[in-house]
């Protein structure tokens, strides 16, 4: 009788070892197949693509909400600032073409692609600049380096220009 409880016991150790060590060739597997994955997560967070589109959709939510309002600093070549003001909406850069900078003419056998008039009329590219309206009305446009946040700046310098009607938009 002892030898049949010591073959019984025998088999149940021997069972159990052959089932740990299976279960340790599994886990082994899935935690090669979890660290896999971990990986590919961890270079897809380092690409610079993610992270650029998510801060385009931002930067579109954020510049089509209805009453957006730009905080704006106008800085001079050497970072005094030159202006302060609210822009009413989005501030824009003159290089936004909503047209085509050229056009088929005379179609058939004598076509030619001239240029095309941008949306004031003229030709070709400008100078570089931005432009906004205030949100008092005022148009406003600027050629250098400027500062913009959605909302307000604290200035700790004065802007150089005033407004003569003594109505300038004040700091908030």
């Amino acid at each position: 009788m002892r030898w049949i409880t010591a073959i019984i016991i025998a088999a149940i150790a021997l069972t159990c070892t052959v089932a740990a060590n299976a279960q340790k060739k599994e886990s082994a597997i899935e935690r090669n197949e979890r660290l896999a994955n971990e990986a590919g997560q961890r270079a897809a967070r380092n690409t610079v693509e993610p992270n650029e589109i998510e801060m385009i959709k931002y930067r579109r939510i954020l510049n089509g909400k209805p009453g957006a309002k730009q905080y704006v600093v106008l800085l001079s070549k050497g970072g005094q600032p030159i202006d302060y003001f609210v822009a009413d909406g989005k501030c824009t850069s003159s290089h936004k073409r909503l047209t085509p900078t050229h056009r088929l003419v005379d179609k058939g056998p004598n076509a030619l692609v001239v240029k095309a008039p941008s949306e004031d009329g003229t030709f070709g590219s400008s100078a570089s600049y931005i432009y906004c309206k205030t949100a008092d009305g005022k148009y406003k446009d600027w050629n250098g380096n400027y500062y913009v946040s959605d909302v307000p700046i604290e200035l700790t310098i004065k802007p150089l220009v005033i407004d003569l009607s003594g109505r300038n938009q004040q700091q908030q």
